[in-house]
């Protein structure tokens, strides 16, 4: 029941006391119960924060005000974003724009995803450079070519600032031999046929290679 709906149609105050507190998760988060009443309503909330905004708040047990109650809430709901990022983190690493979307899709507003998103970047479950890296390597076995790996690594929400780090990951790459990797591994050879031919070239610029890299590619193969 929100506070709305227990304080309509009367003009008695609300009053909001918590009733208990008790450390849960080893200590990770706090279960806050209260209890919301009016004279002639009341109803039992439990509200799980994180320990860290249970210090924030330095809440005893007693009355608070609806402001205080309010925050709490807000906490509460912060807390459950921190636990889904969490477990979305779990089955592979995320940049911080592509957990913020995750976390909407999953009900949470913009401004709380992108919260939980910021925060567990910040307690070290999200590196963007590490992660960038490693999803780089992950294109280059597939013999991806560097246009193709930039797309694909926008598409996967890495801030601006870690992008500017992809050419010094790419810096020692050969695209024109990977190209000829990819060419013997689908054609075995530079095919012969014009039209195969064109088709083979717009295959490989699919995969992010230049028309240089392509033409170097077809020079070493028949060389």
């Amino acid at each position: 029941m929100t506070l709305e709906k227990i304080s309509y149609g009367t003009t008695n105050p609300l009053t909001i006391t918590v009733r208990a507190l008790r450390a849960q998760h080893e200590g990770a988060e706090m279960l806050v119960q209260l209890l919301l009443e009016n004279g002639e309503h009341q109803e039992q909330k439990s509200l799980v924060i994180t320990t860290e905004q249970y210090c924030e708040f330095n809440l005893t047990r007693g009355p608070i005000s609806e402001e205080l109650y309010e925050q709490i809430e807000e906490a509460a709901e912060l807390c459950r974003a921190l636990r889904s990022g969490e477990s979305l983190l779990s089955y592979g690493a995320n940049s911080v724009q592509a957990l913020t979307r995750k976390l909407v899709g999953k009900g949470y507003n913009r401004e709380v995803a992108a919260q939980a998103a910021e925060r567990l970047a910040g307690y070290g479950l999200i590196d963007e450079e590490r992660d960038m890296q490693r999803e780089v390597e992950k294109c280059l076995r597939k013999l991806w070519g560097s246009k193709r790996i930039s797309a694909h690594l926008w598409s996967k929400g890495y801030a601006a600032e870690t992008m500017q780090g992809l050419p010094t990951l790419l810096e020692d790459v050969d695209f024109s031999q990977n190209c000829a990797a990819l060419i013997k591994k689908h054609y075995g050879e530079v095919p012969t046929d014009a039209d195969e031919n064109r088709r083979m070239i717009a295959s490989l610029s699919r995969y992010g290679y230049s028309i240089g890299e392509i033409r170097d590619a077809i020079r070493l193969l028949r060389e």
